[in-house]
């Protein structure tokens, strides 16, 4: 309950008596909350005008279902996680083709990838056991996105995606809550139907993920490397 107002050259709100907080924090938090919701909506658009750049998540939904139902366990699991990784490498790589004034064009950011697949590959797998901790999945979506957009090494991905998630940690949350919430829901819908139900849970679950990705990369794109917002509506 806010229970005191003092006004001097800022405005602060007393919070309990313990907590102060000036509008200008207030309206920052606001602003970073709107901002990490705008990156979420422009993803959404994208994907609804352009649904060909999830093709590349057709390889480890394959992978995972296949797995699946040959108990191939760790492995297999381990194994479409890494392809999961490469294909949001190619579905940022399409992403950025929009931001240069080009058709996204999932073959062609395939074939920009390709030419630097050591270091996609590399990436990925540190980006795969980064996402083993649950807590640093964003620092394993985000190496992929610095690693395509900024052309950097794995590890100065990696270090490069921890510092921007730092520095932008309020939107980043938000990103993470809204894919929470949409991921329970993907997990009802598959745990009611029968026989399938994993299997659309799975395939929901890449959506969601290769939704967040392109989410996140908007979030760089406006961030680190100031490009608008109207570039992706």
């Amino acid at each position: 309950m806010v229970y005191r107002v003092t006004l001097y050259s800022y405005h602060y709100f007393y919070l309990q008596g313990y907590i102060r907080c000036s509008l200008g924090e207030l309206f920052r938090c606001w602003a970073g909350m709107s901002l990490a919701v705008d990156s979420f909506s422009c993803a959404l658009g994208v994907l609804s005008r352009y649904p060909k750049i999830l093709m590349p998540l057709l390889v480890p939904f394959v992978i995972h279902v296949v797995s699946a139902f040959t108990r191939l366990g760790f492995v297999g699991s381990a194994l479409a996680s890494l392809l999961s990784f490469i294909s949001y490498a190619v579905m940022v790589q399409a992403l950025a083709f929009a931001v240069e004034g080009e058709t996204i064009d999932v073959w062609a950011a395939w074939r920009k990838v390709s030419e630097r697949l050591d270091d996609a590959i590399v990436t990925s797998f540190l980006a795969t056991l980064l996402a083993l901790t649950v807590i640093l999945i964003p620092a394993a979506l985000y190496s992929i996105v610095v690693m395509v957009v900024d052309g950097e090494k794995p590890v100065k991905s990696i270090m490069k995606a921890l510092s921007f998630i730092i520095d932008n940690l309020k939107e980043v949350i938000v990103l993470l809550i809204v894919a929470i919430v949409v991921a329970v829901l993907a997990y009802v819908l598959g745990a009611i139907i029968p026989l399938v139900g994993f299997i659309m849970f799975y395939a929901l679950s890449l959506v969601i993920s290769g939704l967040v990705c392109l989410a996140m990369a908007i979030l760089y794109f406006v961030r680190a490397k100031k490009v608008s917002l109207k570039v992706f509506y």
